[in-house]
């Protein structure tokens, strides 16, 4: 699993599709293994396979989504993320405010942990690297 450059220009023209949501949860996926890392370890909900064209979209995946994304915001370092927008089926579909709001998040919350991840302390030299003599 890698890290794929979300989009963040969404306009009420496009469509959201199979790769958009791939992209939104791996990247998603993507955070939480990166945040455990740095952080602790913590669970977020199960958002099942990826799509493909023949498939459908339900308000609760759209939901598991922002709500993996508060859950990851919730253990890290704060940032701005914007306020969450709750579905319900059979009503308004996901729009291009909510796409961006939630892709900008994932992009400010992985150049907040790629940087903390690339200013971690480290020691300069190794630990226990040296052979002790063995004793007759």
């Amino acid at each position: 699993m890698s890290w794929m450059e979300p989009k963040t220009d969404w306009t009420g023209d496009e469509r959201f599709d199979a790769p958009n949501y791939n992209r939104i949860k791996n990247n998603l996926l993507f955070l939480h293994k990166m945040a455990e890392m740095l952080y602790h370890p913590f669970g977020i909900g199960e958002m099942g396979p990826d799509k493909d064209y023949s498939s459908f979209y339900y308000a609760d995946e759209i939901n598991m989504l922002s709500d993996n994304l508060e859950q990851i915001h919730s253990q890290i370092y704060p940032v701005a993320i914007g306020e969450k927008t709750i579905y319900v089926q059979n009503q308004a579909f996901i729009g291009y405010e909510d796409l961006n709001r939630i892709e900008a998040a994932t992009l400010r919350i992985y150049t907040l942990l790629k940087e903390q991840k690339e200013n971690k302390p480290r020691l300069s030299f190794r630990l226990g690297n040296r052979k002790c003599p063995v004793a007759d």
